[in-house]
């Protein structure tokens, strides 16, 4: 009898999970495991070295050599057959980052709002709520300077505001962040994987 599989250490949360061919039909579908996207954004997005990214996802340096391969070689068949690629997304936890304009209420504004408020989510409920001063706001800094590396640190999936700036964007999008910008959210947004 095999061994029981470890649970990973999931931080990424894709926002696009299906990606089908426009230009060619394909009735082919390939299956990535969250796991295996997980080693693709550590690797090939944040530029870990194999023993980093393994121990992060709380595994050793061959089975993480085992996942990016296999990882490897399902989107590379994607893109060479035009197959669908569907990624199984099982993570249950995330952390969403919204600019607001009030401490104690969902009022969103832009990045450089007064406030920032932290909501960790687990299984489509809203477990922690975390209010700071934003420091865009409070030391008159550029977004793009300082908001990606708080949501570094933060574990942040999720970044809200009224608008965002192409640059901010991308460097969001460089530390795994996706950034979207709403005129209004409700907490049950949030909850609902936005």
């Amino acid at each position: 009898m095999g061994r029981e599989k470890l649970k990973r250490n999931i931080q990424f949360k894709p926002y696009c999970r299906e990606f089908i061919a426009t230009t060619c039909k394909s009735e082919d579908t390939i299956h990535l495991l969250h796991e295996e996207m997980e080693a693709l954004y550590l690797m090939d997005n944040q530029g870990l070295y194999q023993a980093e990214a393994a121990e992060k996802m709380g595994i050793s340096r061959p089975t993480f050599a085992r996942i990016l391969k296999s990882a490897r070689e399902k989107v590379s068949m994607m893109l060479i057959t035009g197959a669908n690629l569907i990624i199984e997304d099982t993570k249950e936890d995330y952390s969403v980052l919204v600019a607001s304009m009030k401490s104690r209420e969902l009022v969103l504004g832009k990045p450089d709002a007064p406030f920032l408020i932290l909501y960790h989510i687990y299984q489509k409920e809203i477990i922690e709520v975390f209010v700071m001063e934003n420091p865009v706001f409070v030391e008159n800094r550029r977004p793009g300077q300082i908001l990606p590396i708080l949501c570094n640190e933060k574990r942040v999936n999720f970044f809200i505001a009224t608008y965002i700036g192409e640059g901010l964007k991308s460097a969001l999008l460089s530390k795994g962040v996706y950034a979207m910008t709403k005129k209004r959210c409700t907490k049950e947004e949030l909850v609902s994987c936005l």
